[in-house]
């Protein structure tokens, strides 16, 4: 008897897509921010800051804390992301209120306000 014949073409395939990804993942991940993933106390000094001092002021229907909390509903990677940017001088104070104030309560909101304050 006679076995049939396989064909290994698929599996050989799926090998080489396995191998390209696993090549590729490397330089995927070198194409992300040289400082994304370090720490930076002082930015951590600042969000402490904030934190500290206006954590329980209001944007909106939600505390500044509450927006900045990972482990709260109501966290905004938007208002993080942006809070971030402003804190390490990479846009304008006027960029920062325009960009958040939709995040809750407007330019006039006591937490916006008393975030604006923070920074010298």
């Amino acid at each position: 008897m006679h076995r049939p014949l396989i064909d290994r073409a698929p599996l050989i395939g799926a090998m080489a897509r396995k191998w390209a990804l696993a090549a590729l993942l490397p330089l995927a991940l070198s194409a992300c921010a040289p400082d994304a993933w370090k720490a930076n106390p002082n930015y951590d000094a600042f969000v402490n800051q904030i934190l500290r001092n206006c954590g329980n002021q209001r944007m909106g229907e939600f505390t500044v804390s509450s927006l900045m909390n990972q482990d709260d509903p109501s966290y905004n990677v938007y208002f993080v992301d942006m809070t971030s940017r402003w804190g390490q001088n990479r846009i304008s104070t006027q960029d920062y209120i325009q960009g958040v104030m939709s995040v809750g309560g407007g330019s006039q909101s006591a937490g916006l306000k008393c975030i604006v304050a923070q920074k010298p």
